[in-house]
């Protein structure tokens, strides 16, 4: 029996040495590949280069030979040196690319970049090599480069002989580094650093030549190390900015306004088109309170979680907007035919789309776009560099849009069919006037939203803020004062609410006027 034990014991731990000891291998591996030895910058792609075999002992043709280090501008590549790569950094992006061989070369050479090859220098406008005029004849050289020494002297030594030398721009928009208006004469050292007054320049960089007057007031080609233009983009408050934030918040008490006066008009309180209408106005306070909120509103001084949910919830509110529009749209059309929807109809209808809309708003939050959150990154709303806001925001509103079209097109088709519809019934089930001011409104929210896709796509293409944006400010308010023209101002049952209201207010009056005075 204690045999049977001993050897029960055995197996067990065999079993277990087995079984657990690969899997420790392989996250140790998992772990060893998940780290890269280098930074980025300091890779090269060596895919397709030799590799350098290492015999055994004895170097003779039998021993066998491993392929593990690579040959790399006739050097020798150690294995630890060399990771296998997935990404690329572009732009200080990752982006996922094939898988191939990246060798950390500048931990075995010091490296050095040139924004563009010989003959060229690198125009800021332009953000593109150009060449050199002919006619220049005291153009800086890049075989040869002035470094210091770590003994302190200053000598010039050959550039391809001491450095790797790399051509290119880590990133699509560079800049220099100023000093009260003068360039800043950096000093390139042994090693490879470039160094100003104890200041360290970034590795993301390359030289470009640019001419810079001396005494004599005769220009000298130097070099300069260009910089990555930082990609996290700087919060503005300016005349643009308080301009749109102040029409968001014009349109704002707009809504209101036909909020209130719809919450009164006991006509239309409590049916299908009123309630429409009042939660129309209500996700549009909330939509463009929270863009104006977004708009003045510094994204460092707010909490990440502030930062991603704010805008989700602007985006729920908007898309339901334009989704109760819709639904207006399709009742209408419904009552063509005498089919009249009730208030409750209304909420069975909205409840599933308001589920759908924060299901979406929740996925646009926690998703990426080029890598990055679409919220809660560098700024609070849609980053205008990428086209992420057409994607999650404009594609549903004009698929909104489209909808509401086809049921006024169908609608426009019914009311041609004059003879055979019951113009009695007709009027009973919705009044025409109701629906001329409904499309009048519609006109003008879809012309403001036209405005603000068209700003962003010519924003989007030139890469920077135009004058079309105030344009975008003026149809925002447009949009507050054209709804309250078209569903206050042209809808006739609100009209005669409010005569009523105004007449009783003067009987009133004229009654208190008429009462006999009482003698004392």
């Amino acid at each position: 029996m204690r045999a049977n034990r001993v050897s029960a014991l055995i197996m067990l731990s065999l079993a277990v040495a087995f079984n657990v000891f690969p899997l420790l291998a392989l996250a140790q591996n998992s772990q060893a590949s998940s780290k890269y030895p280098c930074a980025f910058i300091d890779t090269v792609n060596i895919t397709g280069s030799y590799p350098h075999e290492q015999y055994g002992i004895g170097n003779n043709s039998n021993a066998q030979h491993f392929n593990n280090s690579y040959i790399y501008e006739w050097m020798i590549i150690p294995p630890e040196l060399v990771a296998v790569y997935d990404f690329i950094i572009k732009n200080g992006i990752r982006v996922q690319t094939e898988r191939h061989l990246r060798a950390c070369v500048c931990k075995l050479k010091p490296c050095i970049r040139f924004c563009c090859s010989q003959g060229f220098f690198y125009s800021l406008e332009n953000k593109s090599c150009s060449p050199i005029s002919s006619i220049v004849d005291n153009f800086v050289d890049q075989d040869f480069m002035e470094i210091r020494f770590t003994n302190g002297s200053i000598g010039t030594i050959s550039t391809s002989g001491h450095f790797l030398v790399h051509h290119g721009t880590p990133c699509e928009h560079m800049r220099t580094i100023t000093k009260d208006n003068h360039y800043v004469h950096w000093t390139l050292h042994e090693n490879g650093t470039i160094a100003y007054k104890n200041h360290l320049f970034s590795k993301h960089y390359c030289f470009s030549a640019f001419p810079e007057s001396n005494k004599d007031n005769e220009m000298d080609w130097q070099w300069q190390p260009l910089a990555c233009v930082p990609e996290r983009l700087p919060f503005i408050l300016g005349v643009r900015e308080w301009t749109y934030a102040i029409c968001l918040i014009i349109t704002v008490i707009c809504m209101i306004i036909i909020l209130f006066v719809y919450l009164l008009c006991t006509d239309l309180r409590n049916t299908f088109y009123g309630v429409a209408i009042k939660s129309y106005t209500l996700c549009i306070i909330v939509g463009y309170s929270l863009l104006a909120h977004l708009t003045l509103t510094n994204p460092a001084n707010m909490s990440k979680y502030a930062c991603s949910k704010i805008p989700s919830f602007a985006l729920l509110y908007l898309v339901l907007s334009f989704y109760i529009l819709s639904f207006i749209s399709f009742n209408f059309y419904l009552s063509f035919f005498g089919i009249i929807l009730s208030n409750l109809m209304f909420w069975f209808i909205f409840f599933p789309i308001v589920i759908i809309a924060a299901c979406w708003s929740f996925f646009v939050s926690f998703d990426l776009y080029n890598n990055r959150p679409v919220f809660g990154n560098e700024i609070c709303w849609f980053d205008p560099r990428n086209w992420s806001i057409l994607v999650y925001l404009y594609v549903p509103i004009l698929l909104s849009c489209v909808f509401s079209g086809i049921f006024y097109i169908l609608s426009l088709i019914k009311l041609s069919d004059g003879p055979d519809i019951d113009v009695n019934k007709l009027m009973a089930s919705v009044s025409r006037n109701r629906f001329k001011s409904f499309w009048k409104f519609f006109g003008y929210t879809l012309s403001t939203w036209l405005v603000c896709m068209c700003s962003f796509a010519i924003n989007c293409y030139r890469g920077e803020r135009t004058h079309i944006n105030y344009v975008v400010c003026l149809f925002i308010a447009i949009h507050g004062f054209g709804s309250l023209y078209a569903l206050v101002g042209k809808n006739q049952q609100i009209q005669n609410f409010l005569r009523k209201i105004e007449d009783e207010i003067d009987s009133d009056e004229i009654a208190e006027i008429s009462m006999p005075m009482s003698n004392f």
